[in-house]
């Protein structure tokens, strides 16, 4: 495939809106019996969160903050990854997200009640409590709780897509190494935009990037719905866009 970033982009920004229009159509009619559409309930609300994120990489790299979305980005690619791990452990993955969910909200609580500073009103506290007493039986998938885990388990380069992004997603030396530059003699220059030495800026594929990720989080959302209502549609799409198969690939 040519990499070359203007002719890509166009077509990404293309399929974007094609898959935008996609998500609108309703998907009510294609949910399973309410005894098993939990991993339907979850995986609308992350294609949802994966469509606005791509959108917020698309705004941000039409207004040159392109760099600015690497947290975007990174969010996208876990959104993908457990869409597809809903498609293939179903139940099992929600069990394992509902313990993800219970810890965190433990640990938050804890911070709330040990830090004094908030407070809970009387009807979170109740809430928090719930989720804190919840019986959730014990499940082999929770190990895919972890991102690398869950990344390492479908491949396709996802970890390393992951890692790539994540030092631009959390303060530290590597953010702020993209607006210095040290030069052999040892003087610094400093800049106000990122600056990537004589390397190509990496995030000029940003919407691209964007596209296939949607793309292959709505493949698996499809896979959620009784029939697969949008496989037609998604084969078009991807086909348009240079895939090659489109969604049956």
């Amino acid at each position: 495939m040519d990499l070359t970033p203007g002719p890509l982009n166009a077509k990404a920004h293309q399929g974007l809106a094609e898959l935008a229009a996609l998500v609108q159509q309703p998907v009510t009619p294609h949910a399973p019996p309410p005894d098993s559409h939990w991993p339907f309930v979850i995986g609308w609300g992350l294609a949802t969160n994966l469509r606005r994120q791509a959108d917020a990489v698309v705004f941000l790299h039409q207004h040159d903050r392109a760099h600015e979305s690497a947290p975007n980005r990174r969010m996208m690619i876990e959104c993908m990854a457990q869409l597809c791990w809903l498609v293939e452990d179903g139940q099992d993955a929600v069990d394992s997200m509902n313990k993800a969910f219970q810890h965190s909200h433990g640990r938050l609580r804890a911070a709330v009640d040990e830090g004094g500073v908030f407070t809970y009103g009387d009807s979170v506290a109740a809430a928090a409590d719930a989720v804190a007493a919840a019986v959730i039986p014990p499940n082999t998938k929770n190990q895919f709780n972890l991102t690398k885990k869950l990344l390492g388990r479908f491949g396709a380069g996802l970890t390393e897509a992951w890692l790539s992004e994540t030092p631009d997603s959390h303060a530290g030396i590597a953010a702020a190494a993209a607006f210095f530059e040290q030069s052999p003699d040892g003087s610094i220059q400093l800049y106000d935009s990122p600056h990537y030495g004589g390397a190509p800026d990496p995030n000029e594929l940003a919407p691209f990037m964007a596209f296939m990720l949607l793309y292959c989080g709505l493949e698996a959302f499809n896979d959620l719905m009784v029939g697969a209502p949008w496989t037609e549609e998604l084969n078009r799409i991807g086909l348009a866009a240079g895939l090659p198969g489109g969604a049956a690939a």
